[in-house]
């Protein structure tokens, strides 16, 4: 079963929504949150990821896996009120849910996607842009290939590297991961890319 891209700009719309509900959130986030969501998404429901990469165009950019697609949708999103904006005129826009984005996106959640939804905004509230890069990169259950591609593209892998205990001791420190995803992490992070 694949998704049209109209299925998948819904679903961009809803945790763009969902995770900016709360709290103003820089874009950069948005898009960690959403490529990780995405990912999630496709093992839930049976879906080639990497068809869903293909569909929105996400690639490799010095800040994280980025999509203009979504970058877009983002704009759209707030072209149409559905989300508010801090900082319009600088690099670091952040944005929010607006009340008509959050009647209109939030209602009809599923459990299964709200138990997705609460882990991804739970990350990207807690860590920074680049603790959540560290993440998705170094995450030990995202397969090889997908991570890979993105990683070997990144002009941040070094400072990553560089900084991987640090990066193991904030996702510890905020109970994203546990002991033993720790050591998965610190064992990939450990590897040559």
């Amino acid at each position: 079963m694949g998704l049209s891209l109209d299925q998948v700009f819904e679903l961009i719309d809803k945790v763009v929504i969902y995770l900016s509900q709360d709290s103003w959130m820089d874009k950069w986030k948005i898009q960690k949150g959403l490529f990780y969501y995405l990912w999630l998404y496709s093992i839930h429901k049976k879906i080639d990821f990497n068809e869903i990469i293909k569909k929105i165009e996400i690639h490799p950019d010095k800040q994280g896996p980025y999509s203009i697609a979504i970058d877009g949708e983002v704009e759209s999103l707030i072209k149409d009120g559905y989300l508010e904006v801090r900082n319009p005129d600088s690099k670091d826009i952040l944005v929010k849910a607006s009340r008509r984005g959050r009647d209109n996106y939030l209602g009809d959640i599923s459990e299964d996607e709200e138990a997705y939804l609460s882990s991804i905004k739970d990350l990207v509230e807690k860590l920074e842009s680049d603790q959540v890069i560290f993440f998705i990169y170094f995450n030990p259950y995202i397969p090889n290939e997908i991570k890979d591609y993105f990683i070997s593209k990144s002009e941040i892998k070094g400072n990553l590297l560089r900084y991987k205990d640090r990066y193991i001791k904030k996702l510890l420190d905020t109970n994203i991961i546990d002991e033993i995803t720790a050591n998965k992490i610190n064992k990939l992070a450990s590897k040559p890319i």
